[in-house]
């Protein structure tokens, strides 16, 4: 991208994260909200904010939309000239590829999926194109989406159900760092030890997964040894069905979010046909 400007459209949680990997990878970057007060942060941060997206769209080489499916619809749909030529990221859920293309013919369109921990370059982003995206727009999205951290293309048919994983994760992994840490705190050790025991524990445990190239079960019975205290833990943990309980609050976001898909589109179908 030859002037690595970007603006992020709807810059609440999600897009604030993106605009801050954004910024702290060299991009200009301009995000914009309806309260343009709430984005203070990143005004401090040397980002320009603003409540104008067709402004900022005109100022950027690349645009990001982080706003709900249907309000993305229709800024897309009111802003498709200022768009045409741009390289445009939806990492909005629900909102098929096929239905950006048709509201963008001029545009290149990618779709993504990533999550909070893109604000320090440790989210996990999903990503895909359609025949549409030549080889060069996709090298401008890889550098756009890179900042963020890992990067997969992936079929669009897995987006729904990645989401849940992915997207939501981070929310998991808060809940086990929590309760980590209360147990440390219960067994007398102080706050702070025993947030930076938990924490970094789950991080050098994903490393060692990342890079050792173990199954799960191997690395697992690296750790346990007879009648030591992690079987005792371990113990505790399937009597209270940790392993299902995780299944089933998966399963049940995974189904949460193709329902939503679902009816969507379905809307989107319905308030088009009238």
């Amino acid at each position: 991208m030859t002037n690595k400007s970007v603006a992020v459209i709807g810059a609440g949680t999600m897009g604030s994260a993106v605009a801050v990997a954004l910024k702290n990878n060299g991009f200009s970057v301009v995000a914009t909200r309806r309260t343009v007060e709430k984005l203070d942060d990143l005004k401090t941060m040397g980002m320009e904010v603003s409540s104008d997206n067709q402004d900022a769209i005109l100022k950027s080489d690349a645009v990001i939309f982080s706003l709900k499916p249907a309000e993305t619809v229709i800024q897309m749909r009111k802003l498709d000239k200022e768009l045409e030529g741009k390289l445009v990221i939806s990492i909005c859920a629900s909102l098929p590829l096929s239905k950006m293309e048709s509201l963008l013919p001029n545009s290149t369109v990618i779709r993504a999926m990533t999550n909070v921990a893109s604000r320090v370059g440790g989210g996990f982003t999903a990503y895909c194109i359609s025949d549409k995206v030549d080889k060069a727009g996709e090298k401008a999205a890889l550098d756009v989406l890179r900042c963020f951290g890992e990067v997969e293309k992936i079929e669009e048919r897995y987006m729904d159900a990645l989401t849940p994983i992915s997207g939501s994760g981070p929310a998991y992994i808060f809940t086990v760092i929590e309760a980590m840490v209360y147990a440390g705190l219960k067994v007398g050790l102080p706050r702070e030890l025993a947030l930076r025991a938990s924490y970094q524990t789950i991080l050098g445990s994903a490393k060692l997964v990342a890079e050792s190239g173990d199954s799960l079960s191997a690395l697992k019975e690296t750790v346990i040894t007879p009648g030591g205290v992690t079987i005792e833990a371990l113990y505790e943990l399937e009597d209270s069905r940790i392993t299902t309980a995780f299944m089933k609050a998966i399963e049940a976001a995974a189904d949460k979010a193709r329902k939503s898909s679902y009816e969507f589109l379905n809307n989107l179908e319905d308030k088009e046909g009238n």
